[in-house]
């Protein structure tokens, strides 16, 4: 028959029980620890790997950060060289200009009545010889002026010369409006063909293209223009397109049209398309002729005169540079700012008037561009 053990016998009992159990415990974690040594070395490189992950990123993250800083300067030092051969270029073309102007005949001591009153806001007369100013009217305030700046535009394509090259449409000179001539996306075209369209129709269609053509955009282009313009000695110009649109910031002055107008005068080929009356241009396959005719009506109704570019916006009002020559005689006027019922008449009429001044010698000391002698 079983006995239950008395108190001190089972109190005995467990705490052997309880020592062997704690032993049990503790030689399992031994056991455990022994058994385990690869997972703590893995955690050690796991934590090693971080260490270094962290600190490459942080190379990384540096090394990016310089190569952005040596980025931005040498697109700065790119445009500085850009800007230093731009200035050396134009330091060469004003030298080449002025022995160019060195060459011109000297200007005139002369003598006539009074040049007649017009009702452009803003006008000159040249001498399409000489350079001589004869007659100014706020002649250096700046003001759109239209399509007259076409005239630049023509600059810079003759200076780049290849006129019977042919080139392909873009489509960004198709979205040009108003005063289109209609020339489409992908067709070809020599750019003499374009560029007499240019001047005599006035195809703002035409000033885009040859612009992209040119420089690649419109925005590269107009840096030309203003370039070209510092070479030939424009004060008071900043050119934003090829065609004269207006644009916040584009302005020049009747001065700088004129100097502009002079330059053009003396480029046989501007000078051969901007007296044409009237031009068959012909577009490609089965779309047939567009005869274009001159903007200009003092071509059509006065013998003399010989060119040059007319133009119009809202701020601009209707302006006009004209040419006219006789017996050996140039003259240029240049009237922004009037209307359509008055600006032909006016610049015939000034035209006329400083055709018919009285030379008297050459004047005995230089006179600076821009001057007039009255």
């Amino acid at each position: 028959m079983f006995q239950p053990l008395p108190g001190y016998a089972l109190f005995l009992l467990i705490l052997i029980s309880g020592i062997s159990t704690c032993e049990v415990f503790a030689e399992d974690s031994e056991t455990r620890k022994r058994a385990n040594p690869s997972e703590e070395m893995l955690i050690k490189i796991g934590d090693h790997l971080s260490f270094r992950m962290d600190t490459l990123e942080r190379r990384e993250d540096q090394l990016s950060a310089r190569e952005q800083i040596l980025e931005e300067q040498e697109k700065l030092l790119a445009a500085r060289e850009a800007k230093l051969n731009r200035l050396e270029e134009t330091i060469l073309r004003r030298d080449e200009l002025l022995r160019k102007r060195e060459k011109l005949p000297p200007p005139q001591k002369w003598r006539g009545v009074d040049p007649p009153s017009i009702h452009g806001r803003y006008a000159t007369v040249l001498d399409g010889e000489t350079m001589q100013f004869y007659h100014t009217k706020n002649a250096l305030v700046r003001t759109p002026v239209a399509s007259t700046q076409k005239l630049m535009t023509a600059l810079v394509i003759c200076e780049t010369g290849d006129l019977d090259k042919y080139i392909t449409i873009p489509l960004a000179a198709t979205q040009v409006e108003p005063t289109v001539v209609g020339i489409r996306t992908g067709e070809r075209y020599t750019r003499r063909q374009l560029l007499t369209g240019l001047l005599v129709k006035s195809g703002n269609d035409i000033a885009a293209a040859l612009a992209i053509d040119n420089a690649g955009s419109v925005e590269a282009f107009t840096e030309k223009m203003n370039l070209m313009g510092k070479q030939i000695g424009l004060v008071n110009s900043n050119f934003l397109t090829p065609h004269g649109l207006p644009e916040k910031g584009q302005y020049s002055c009747a001065r700088d049209i004129a100097i502009v107008a002079f330059e053009a005068y003396h480029n046989p080929d501007i000078r051969e398309m901007v007296k044409t009356q009237t031009y068959n241009f012909q577009f490609n396959g089965d779309r047939g002729v567009y005869v274009l005719s001159n903007t200009n009506r003092n071509l059509r109704s006065w013998p003399l005169c010989n060119g040059m570019k007319t133009g119009y916006t809202d701020a601009a009002g209707r302006c006009l540079v004209s040419s006219a020559s006789v017996d050996g005689k140039h003259r240029i006027s240049v009237i922004i700012k009037s209307t359509t019922s008055q600006v032909f008449a006016d610049s015939r009429r000034l035209l006329e008037w400083s055709l018919g001044l009285e030379m008297l010698g050459p004047l005995d000391g230089p006179e600076l561009v821009g001057n007039t002698n009255r």
